[in-house]
């Protein structure tokens, strides 16, 4: 199998793959292909996830999917994960993506059909400070494309899976348009459910760890229940 790298070991490759054993699997949106591509243009979008009942709340592993056409060479990604605590005011609940769990920065990715972008520990380890990303039940991740130019004719987006197999999804999806920043809860007109793919392994925290993240302020991100699919 082809891959190439970024940021520190994350690895594109042509396909969801094999699993480390000592990892669970809380999420998997990678089975069952709509044959839909989505195209949202410069705007950040998220797909807010449900994991699998259990313990394992500290990531190890984070894959997506995402296609690009027409590429010039300076194309770039950026994935963050939110946990789900902001006010939306629609909703006058708190419920849109607030705090940050991970941002990855922006990184290159190359002209391709289809292709697996992979972010490994390390990977996570560095895009939050050198620490673990521990995540609640549900969470939102997010892609933002950038120096993607449609007057150029290039294009890039995410692949639409639904249902996951592994897990659960809302069937919306969230928006975060930079000419009009602020984050809005969309779906699509033909009641398609917007679920990214995607697949997300996870660990238990040892106690230290689950200290140092409770000590940060995620402790009342862990004690968030569910609600139910919108």
């Amino acid at each position: 199998m082809n891959s190439a790298k970024v940021l520190l070991t994350a690895a594109i490759v042509g396909g969801f793959g094999m699993m480390a054993t000592a990892q669970t699997l809380v999420y998997d949106n990678s089975s069952n292909d709509q044959l839909i591509r989505f195209n949202p243009g410069g705007a950040e979008v998220g797909d807010e996830i449900i994991l699998a009942p259990g313990p394992e709340r500290m990531i190890s592993q984070f894959r997506f999917q995402y296609w690009g056409q027409n590429f010039s060479g300076d194309e770039q990604i950026r994935v963050r994960f939110y946990a789900n605590d902001a006010y939306y005011s629609s909703h006058n609940a708190f419920i849109a993506p607030g705090t940050i769990l991970y941002d990855s920065g922006p990184f290159s990715i190359v002209e391709t059909a289809r292709q697996t972008i992979v972010l490994d520990y390390a990977t996570l380890l560095a895009g939050n400070g050198g620490n673990p990303v521990i995540v609640p039940d549900s969470f939102t991740w997010s892609v933002q494309f950038l120096n993607v130019d449609p007057n150029a004719g290039e294009s890039a987006g995410l692949d639409v899976y639904s249902p996951p197999t592994v897990g659960n999804s809302y069937t919306s999806y969230w928006e975060n348009d930079p000419l009009n920043p602020g984050w809005l809860l969309k779906t699509n007109q033909w009641g398609i459910p917007m679920d990214f793919a995607a697949r997300v392994q996870a660990v238990v925290p040892e106690p230290n760890v689950l200290a140092l993240g409770l000590g940060g302020g995620l402790l009342f991100l862990l004690m968030r229940g569910r609600r139910s699919l919108r």
